[in-house]
């Protein structure tokens, strides 16, 4: 015996609906695009991730103060070797630096980390040993610590290679 199909709403913390469709024993859930969208929209955690950056962002760019300024990046035919060598199949590689007082990169750290842990050192170590950096500056000129972000894109490396 079929049950006839009925769709059921549930309603998540007020603003997000899930649609479950009801067929014969079991319950089959579809989550509309929309609602999909909506859920992540609507989310308190990103409105608070947006506000965050944008007050870390306002606190960092002082007046007179200058950001970490790239001089030189000369690592495209390493990052690409490096790349392939580990079979990196993505589009694109974002990253941040943290460049010291003395322009030296302190620490890398890829937007979309790898699975694997040596993936994102190898990546790093090439993007650490290839940037050049002119130091950032605070309001009164003194050299100060600041951070420096990229995006590699794989087909503009080969294009220049």
């Amino acid at each position: 015996m079929q049950i006839a199909s009925s769709p059921v709403s549930l309603i998540l913390s007020g603003r997000q609906s899930v649609a479950f469709h009801r067929t014969g024993h079991s319950m089959n859930l579809r989550f509309p695009p929309a609602a999909a969208a909506a859920a992540i929209c609507l989310s308190p955690a990103v409105h608070a991730q947006d506000a965050e950056a944008e007050a870390s962002a306002g606190s960092v760019q002082d007046e007179g103060a200058s950001p970490v300024k790239l001089v030189e990046f000369d690592g495209e035919w390493q990052f690409l070797r490096t790349s392939s060598r580990l079979r990196i199949m993505r589009p694109e590689v974002g990253y941040t630096l943290r460049v010291d007082a003395a322009g030296e990169v302190t620490e890398c750290k890829l937007d979309n980390e790898f699975r694997r842990a040596y993936i994102n050192k190898k990546l790093c170590a090439v993007l650490a040993k290839h940037h050049t950096f002119e130091p950032a500056h605070d309001a009164s000129g003194a050299a100060v610590e600041g951070s420096y972000s990229s995006r590699l894109v794989y087909v503009d490396l080969r294009k220049d290679s």
